[in-house]
C-alpha cells in the first residue's frame, strides 16, 4: 500500500519542482507543496514495514 503512495508522491514532487517560476507567489507555492509532499513521503517511507530477513537459514524477527 505504501509503495503505491510513494509512487504517486514522487511524480507530484517532480511536477512542482519543474514548474516555471513566474512570480513570488509561484515560488512560495512550490516551496510549500514540495515541503508538504516531502514530509508525507518521509512518513510513508518510515512507516513501510519490511518482511523478516532470512539469512543462511536463520530468521531474524524485529
Amino acid at each position: 500500500m505504501f509503495f503505491l503512495i510513494d509512487a504517486l508522491l514522487i511524480p507530484a514532487m517532480l511536477f512542482f519542482l519543474l514548474l516555471p517560476i513566474t512570480d513570488r507567489r509561484t515560488v512560495r507555492m512550490r516551496l510549500c507543496m514540495v515541503c508538504a509532499l516531502l514530509a508525507v513521503f518521509s512518513v510513508s517511507v518510515a512507516r513501510t514495514h519490511v518482511a523478516p530477513v532470512q539469512l543462511a537459514g536463520m530468521v531474524t524477527a524485529r
